[in-house]
Order: structure tokens, then C-alpha cells, then sequence
């Protein structure tokens, strides 16, 4: 990650700490360069994606015992923004004030970017002008969840590759063919991070502080937020959710090949010899853990996949079809609606929050 560190006394240089007195000191007592961020929060975030990129850092200050993270929250517009939860997430100013063409001394170190899927038009063009400020300094940035999208149509992100939320990956790739969209948790780039939202901010997060602090703190962090593991940048957003909650290696990346192998689906036993285990040892594995058997789960990822296209891309049902490894059409459809109890044609309109990025942001 490119982040700089900023663990050691600013009298010294880089990567060597001031006197032996000062290594030995407890946390709280050594001496830390304050990192300025800011947190920019839009109408219509998720809560979850908020508070999971702000507590750890408010967590690592109080191991630190002192303000080692300056926290500063700012609303896109002058009324305090409104979560998806319904709670108004109180900000210290409106993003009007910041970012001042000249005023270096306030400018933060970073500039966190948080929105949901759904933006009004008016704070939609509030967004593009605050990116386009953003795109003018050497501040660097987190773009959490839906605000991959504004970034990328600002052309703050110009980088191959950018992380974006498994719902809306389609649509993204359907509108910027030359970016390589990861369905990761997060990804560093020359300039900024792409993330992508709700808990992957955690995960962020904690990599942020290990990167600034350490992996003691992080680790202190991690035991705080009780998670059982840490999971790094590359780590796929697994599309059944289901197979997040399970912790049995073999199964995590079984479900990591199929995921990979979508539009051309390999066969179980290729997926065993990998895991060096026969087929029948990976159906018990599966269903010791409460999971369909590894083909039928295999086929279920596909169609989960053909149903993000069909409701965020212009991609015809054929199309669609072959995206996801079925080569008649007549099966795919046949199976989509035994999964989903509708066809595919029928289900073809857009819906919900992926409706309004599709029409109002492309």
C-alpha cells in the first residue's frame, strides 16, 4: 500500500525512532504524527459502510491515548446527511468549506468517500463538483461502495483496475469496458483505494492502522471487533453470502475457483484435485457444513450472476447466457426460473437502487 507512515517523531527520519526511551515507552506515551482524515458523507450511505470505516480508528485513538486519527466528518450538502438506517449522521461542516483552492494548511491527509447507491440530482451534482476539487490536489482518497461509480465518472479513478460492490459490478462493466472492475474487497492504486463498502471498510480500515501503528494494534483492534480473522485487500466478495459465515478452508476456495470460472464452469473433479481430495470427499465436506451439493451450489453462483446482469446490463438473454457457462439458452432459462420462480425475459426490468445508478449516473 502506498500509504506513508507516520509512526515516527516528524524530527526523525523515516523508519528509525528517536532514542531508545522513546521505543521503550508505552503506546500512550510515544510520540505520534496526527493523520487528518476526512470522512465525506452523502445522502443515502449505509450506516454499516460509516461506521465500519470510522470506529477502528476511534478504537486505535483510544489504545494510543491520544488523537493519533483526527476524525473530521463532512456533509456533501449543508443539511446533515440521512442514512439508510434513517438516522442523521451529524457532520462538522458541509463540503463547501473544504478543499479551498490554496488553503493547504487545512487540507487533510486523506479523503474518504462515502455515499449509497441512491443520490438525488442535486446531491449528484454536489458529488461531481466536490470530485472535480478532489481531482485538482494531491489529497488521496478511499472511495467506499457506490462512490467507485462517481469517482470513476469523474475520471478520478483512471486506473485499470477499481473495486466495486458485487450488486453492481455488471453495470459497471457494461459502462467502462477499459476498467478491469474486481470483485475483491479492496484495492490500492497510484492515487487512491477503491473499497467496496459496508464491512470491507472494516477490513480497510484495520490494514490502514497496521500500515500506520503496526500489527499489534491492529490485532488489538481486531480482538476489540471480535473477528475471528483478518482478511486482506484480495480477498473475493464471495457471491453467496452464505459461504462467508463458513471458516472450512477447503470450501472457501472451492467456492474462490467457481467464482473465478463463471463464464467457462469447470468440472467438480477438476475443483477436487485441486483441493487433493476426491469428488465424493468434497459432497461430504459440503454437506457437513449445512451447503447443496458443490455442483448445484456451482450452478446457483451462475444464475446469481445471470440475474445481476439481466437486471444492471443491456446484454440480450443470450448473451447472458453464455456469461455464465450455460451454452443453451433453453436450460438456462429453464433453470433461472426454477431458481427464481420468474424467466429470464421476464425479470429483465431493473429495479431499486441499481434502477436509479443505471439511469441517473450513466
Amino acid at each position: 500500500m502506498y500509504i506513508p507512515n507516520f509512526d515516527q517523531n516528524p524530527t526523525q527520519k523515516v523508519g528509525r525512532p528517536a532514542d531508545a526511551s522513546q521505543q521503550m515507552r508505552p503506546v500512550a506515551e510515544r510520540v505520534y504524527q496526527k493523520c487528518k482524515i476526512m470522512i465525506l458523507v452523502v445522502d443515502g450511505v449505509s450506516l454499516t459502510t460509516v461506521a465500519s470505516i470510522m470506529d477502528p480508528f476511534m478504537h486505535a485513538n483510544k489504545i494510543l491515548g491520544r488523537d493519533r486519527f483526527d476524525l473530521e466528518r463532512v456533509s456533501l450538502l449543508e443539511q446533515d446527511p440521512l442514512t439508510t438506517a434513517g438516522i442523521r449522521l451529524a457532520c462538522e461542516k458541509p463540503s463547501n468549506c473544504v478543499l479551498a483552492h490554496g488553503d493547504v494548511k487545512n487540507r487533510p491527509d486523506f479523503v474518504m468517500l462515502a455515499c449509497g447507491q441512491e443520490v438525488d440530482k442535486t446531491s449528484q451534482k454536489a458529488l461531481q463538483t466536490f470530485l472535480r476539487k478532489l481531482a485538482a490536489t494531491s489529497v488521496p482518497f478511499v472511495a467506499l461502495g457506490a462512490a467507485n461509480a462517481f469517482a470513476v465518472t469523474t475520471g478520478l479513478i483512471r486506473a485499470d483496475k477499481c473495486v466495486a460492490h458485487w450488486e453492481t459490478i455488471g453495470l459497471l462493466r457494461e459502462n467502462f469496458p477499459a476498467i478491469d472492475f474486481l470483485n475483491v474487497l479492496f484495492e490500492t492504486c497510484e492515487r487512491g483505494t477503491s473499497c467496496a463498502g459496508e464491512l470491507a471498510a472494516l477490513d480497510f480500515a484495520i490494514a490502514f492502522i497496521e500500515n500506520h501503528c503496526g500489527s499489534s494494534i491492529a490485532q488489538k483492534i481486531g480482538s476489540h471487533f471480535l473477528l475471528q480473522s483478518r482478511r486482506s485487500g484480495n480477498a473475493l466478495q464471495l457471491l453467496n453470502g452464505s459461504a462467508m459465515l463458513c471458516a472450512n478452508g477447503r470450501i472457501q476456495k472451492a467456492i474462490a475457483m467457481m467464482v473465478e470460472n463463471i463464464e467457462r464452469p469447470i468440472g467438480m473433479d477438476e475443483i477436487a484435485d485441486e483441493l487433493n481430495i476426491s469428488t465424493r470427499q468434497l459432497e461430504r465436506i459440503f454437506a457437513r457444513y449445512g451447503f447443496d451439493s458443490p455442483g448445484r451450489y456451482f450452478k446457483e453462483l451462475r444464475l446469481e450472476r445471470a440475474r445481476q446482469l439481466l437486471e444492471q446490463s443491456e446484454l440480450s438473454l443470450a448473451e447472458v447466457s453464455l456469461a455464465c457457462g450455460f451454452e443453451s439458452q433453453n436450460n438456462f432459462s429453464k433453470s433461472f426460473k426454477k431458481l427464481f420462480g420468474v424467466s429470464p425475459r421476464d425479470f429483465r426490468t431493473p429495479r431499486g437502487g441499481l434502477k436509479y445508478l443505471r439511469e441517473n449516473i450513466f
